[in-house]
């Protein structure tokens, strides 16, 4: 395909495959295949990332335009029907690849993202004769074929183009010159171009040149990298049209006070301090513009500034408050924030908010670690001087998290989530309670990913086992490798694959007794794979975890 502009990333994941390619003329080593492996991992990990950056802007596009600025309409409209053409190319040749793969490889299943696993990355015939046929001087034009995967990025391309052309006659969707010519030149990546070169007297149009006696590992890989380009080309289009109808302009249009505060506890004798903005502030919001005034008081129902209150300074959109507390207590804080808006006329928005000035001293800690770990029970003891234990409340927040009460100062803490979550202790005073000492933050992580357990064996490399020890296993189990607290990871199901024989779908963690028959009939040196391993984690989400590769001890 012809040339336009890439990411330095891209460029060098098309220069790596340049290289490759070019090895391939002179020797096709396993080295060279697993080249490709990680070539088509890194494109992999390239189209991921743009489906998310692509599917967080047209999500954004759709409450812009959902919001009331309908004037963008026309231009998500477009952006619509663009991912709708790219998308439907991108599903043909994820089938293209399936049917590739399982022909190769000879099995009914297979997972063209896992490549590293593929056993026939070095097949040149098979590829070769699905995609241009037995005659390289007349290629096959059947579905699926090179040339007709040539025809889809074609008519692709000349749909693309015909609706940017149309976007032209149209005030509403016109672009200026500059933009189309970007357009036009990112567009012209996906067409297939013939560079009319030779290679043992034959004449190697695109077809040829793209899949002619390239192995699978080649294949696939090439596959991939025509995909990442037209989703390159989709992120292009949406980048253009979101910033052509304005999505990417600031508007203050639903304001709000609020007071920032570190924290709504205060030692005696320190000094409280808080934030106080407009919500959705920004740092236009100059002192020309807004005004913060403490005390003051705005009568909404007679729309009038009734008590003018003390201004504060202004610096990047907000005023910053600070008063001495030499008193324990609830102390309140309370005045009205005075806006000009766009029009030159002046909006107030009341604010008020509490914060308590108490003693010290409290402390939460866990009992494990200084940390908690997401879908596990972590146990958690609360301690106040001065107080009994019965009479402390522990609140968290952030997470995901909850705090359940087991004894007196003893609670255990779920979260959902990682992060950092908060935590607070207070205590009952004349029948209420009041926060005591400052927030405690946690770091909230995950529980380390499992690796699969066979026959007693975390599979942390590649294993070997006798064929008695094969005999005793029945099922497998899941467990984290050096993860010290109880952590139930169950198998849902898994598939085995024993090379030379066939493939076993399993359900539950247990073999099925087919699969008990073809590991009990492996022979010594023969190797199996479990593969497509479904795990559910202790946070009830069900994950897939590393394949696993064994053999029987000569």
């Amino acid at each position: 395909m012809s040339s336009g502009k890439e990411t330095p990333r891209q460029k060098m994941i098309g220069m790596m495959y340049l290289v490759l390619t070019a090895l391939l003329a002179l020797n096709v080593s396993k080295e060279i295949l697993q080249g490709f492996v990680m070539v088509d991992e890194s494109i992999g990990k390239s189209k991921v990332i743009l489906d998310e950056n692509n599917a967080r802007i047209q999500k954004a596009f759709e409450a812009y335009v959902n919001d009331g600025n309908f004037e963008a309409k026309p231009y998500l409209l477009k952006s619509i029907e663009t991912q709708k053409s790219i998308r439907i190319v991108d599903a043909y040749i994820d089938s293209m690849k399936v049917i590739i793969a399982r022909k190769t490889e000879g099995v009914s299943k297979s997972d063209t993202s896992q490549l590293r696993f593929m056993e026939k990355l070095d097949d040149y015939d098979t590829p070769t004769y699905l995609l241009i046929g037995s005659d390289e001087t007349k290629p096959i034009d059947s579905k699926y074929s090179a040339k007709d995967l040539r025809l889809q990025l074609t008519n692709l391309h000349q749909d693309l183009l015909s609706l940017i052309d149309n976007m032209q006659k149209n005030t509403k969707t016109k672009l200026d010159d500059a933009t189309i010519n970007t357009l036009k030149q990112k567009l012209s990546t996906i067409k297939p171009v013939d560079r009319n070169l030779e290679k043992d007297g034959i004449k190697l149009n695109w077809e040829l040149e793209n899949f002619y006696h390239m192995p699978l590992a080649a294949v696939i890989t090439n596959l991939d990298k025509i995909q990442a380009d037209m989703k390159n080309l989709e992120s292009e289009f949406l980048h253009t049209f979101a910033a052509a109808s304005s999505k990417f302009l600031f508007k203050a249009d639903k304001l709000h006070a609020d007071v920032v505060a570190p924290c709504a506890y205060v030692l005696s004798g320190q000094p409280f301090k808080a934030n106080i903005v407009l919500g959705a502030s920004s740092s236009e919001f100059t002192p020309d513009r807004m005004e913060v005034l403490v005390g003051g008081v705005y009568d909404t129902a007679a729309k009038k500034l009734i008590a003018p209150g003390t201004p504060l300074a202004i610096k990047d959109g907000m005023g910053t408050y600070e008063a001495m507390t030499n008193t324990v207590g609830q102390k309140e804080l309370k005045g009205v924030i005075k806006y000009r808006n766009a029009r030159g006329e002046n909006e107030y928005y009341n604010f008020n908010y509490e914060y308590t000035v108490a003693p010290p001293f409290s402390a939460v800690a866990a009992d494990n670690m200084n940390i908690f770990y997401a879908g596990i029970e972590n146990p958690v003891s609360a301690t106040c001087a001065g107080f009994s234990p019965a009479d402390l409340k522990l609140t968290i927040s952030g997470c995901g998290a909850d705090a359940k009460l087991t004894s007196a100062g003893k609670y255990i803490v779920t979260a959902k989530n990682s992060g950092t979550c908060s935590v607070t202790v207070a205590a009952k005073i004349n029948g209420t309670y009041q926060q005591q000492g400052p927030v405690k933050v946690f770091r909230v992580k995950e529980i380390p990913p499992p690796v699969l357990k066979m026959g007693g064996k975390l599979a942390t490399t590649n294993l070997e086992f006798s064929k008695n020890e094969l005999k005793q296993v029945g099922g497998f189990g899941a467990e984290s490798v050096g993860f010290m607290f109880p952590a139930n990871f169950v198998v849902k199901s898994f598939e085995v694959l024993v090379q030379g024989g066939g493939l076993y779908p399993c359900s539950n963690n247990n073999l099925s007794d087919d699969a008990k028959k073809a590991l009990a009939n492996m022979r010594p040196g023969q190797i199996a794979y479990i593969d497509n391993i479904k795990v559910l984690t202790p946070k009830q989400t069900l994950i897939t975890i590393p394949s696993v590769k064994f053999k029987v001890k000569s």
